[in-house]
C-alpha cells in the first residue's frame, strides 16, 4: 500500500477544490480554466478559476488559481513537490514569454502552496504573455495557464454578475492538514480492512475504527471527496504479497501515533519516493 498519493489529495484539500466544492457555484469552462463563484453576506461574489496539471499517471501534480475578490487579481501556485512552512516569504520573480516581469513578486508560502497579489501594473502584460513560469534560484517552474487573457474575462465576467438567490454563507475553516492526511489515508485502510485477504487481528481493526469514529464528526463536511480521493488514486489498492509488511506497517502507524505523527511520516514518504524534483528558493 503506497502512501504517496496522499499528497495530491491534500492539494486538493488545501486549495479548497473539490473538497470545498459545497458553497460554490460553477459559473463558465473557458479553455481549460474553470471559472466559480461563491456568494457573501454583502451579495458581492467572490470568483476564482482554477486550472489543474496531472502526471502520467493521472494523479493531480499541480495547480494554477486566480481569484478576484475587491477587484483585485490573487495568483495561487500549487505543486505536490513543494514543502513551505505556513507563512513563508519569498521575492520570485515571474517571467513573461521568458523575460521578468515589471515587478518582484512577494510570495507567501504553506505547504505545497505559494500565493501572491497581482500588482495591476503587471496585468496587461500577464494577459498577454503566451507562457508563464516563476524564476527561482536553481532554474524555473513553467505554469500551465494557457489562454489567460480568455479566462481572466470570464472571472470578471463573474463577478460582475448579480448574485442569484440567497447569499451563501461562507465555508468553514479547513480541518488540520494532518488530521485531513490521517483521515484520508483511514478511509483507504478501512477499505483495505474489509476488501482484501489481508492479516489483521479483530483489536487492530477495532482501533481502526474507533480513530476515524474520533476524527468523524470534523470531516464530515469533506468525507464524500476525501471517498472520491481515495477511490481515483491508484496508491490504494489491495496490497500483494511483496508488500504485505508495508501494509502492516502503515496499519501499526495510523493505530499507534497522533494525526501530526502519521502526517510526517507520509510526508517522508512521499518525499523519498522517486520524482522530478521541483526547485523552490
Amino acid at each position: 500500500m503506497r502512501l504517496s498519493p496522499v499528497t495530491a489529495a491534500m492539494l486538493a484539500t488545501l486549495l479548497g477544490g473539490p473538497l470545498a466544492a459545497a458553497d460554490r457555484a460553477p459559473f463558465e469552462t473557458v479553455r481549460g480554466w474553470t471559472v466559480e463563484r461563491r456568494g457573501s453576506e454583502t451579495g458581492s461574489p467572490a470568483c476564482r478559476m482554477t486550472h489543474t496539471e496531472k502526471d502520467a499517471q493521472g494523479e493531480l501534480a499541480g495547480v494554477v488559481i486566480v481569484s478576484i475578490d475587491r477587484g483585485g487579481l490573487t495568483l495561487a501556485v500549487a505543486d505536490r513537490n513543494w514543502d513551505f512552512s505556513a507563512g513563508d516569504r519569498f521575492s520570485v520573480p515571474i517571467l513573461l514569454d521568458g523575460k521578468p516581469a515589471g515587478a518582484t513578486l512577494i510570495w507567501t508560502g504553506d505547504g505545497q502552496i505559494l500565493r501572491t497579489a497581482l500588482p495591476e501594473t503587471i496585468v496587461p502584460a500577464l494577459l498577454d504573455a503566451r507562457t508563464l513560469s516563476l524564476r527561482f534560484a536553481d532554474g524555473d517552474k513553467p505554469l500551465v495557464a494557457a489562454d489567460l487573457a480568455a479566462a481572466v474575462a470570464a472571472l470578471r465576467r463573474c463577478a460582475a454578475a448579480p448574485s442569484n438567490g440567497p447569499a451563501v454563507a461562507a465555508a468553514p475553516p479547513l480541518p488540520p492538514r494532518a488530521r485531513m492526511a490521517t483521515y484520508t489515508v483511514g478511509l483507504a485502510l478501512q477499505g483495505v480492512l474489509r476488501s482484501c485477504s489481508v492479516t489483521a487481528t479483530d483489536a487492530q481493526r477495532a482501533a481502526v475504527d474507533t480513530k476515524m469514529s474520533a476524527l468523524q464528526p470534523e470531516m464530515a463536511p469533506y468525507e464524500a471527496a476525501m471517498r472520491a480521493q481515495v477511490t481515483q488514486s491508484r496508491g490504494f489498492a489491495c496490497p500483494t504479497a511483496d508488500k504485505d509488511a508495508e501494509f502492516q506497517e502503515a496499519l501499526r502507524r495510523f493505530i499507534t501515533l497522533s494525526p501530526d505523527e502519521f502526517a510526517t511520516v507520509i510526508d517522508q514518504q512521499a518525499g523519498a519516493a522517486p520524482a522530478v524534483s521541483t526547485v523552490k528558493p
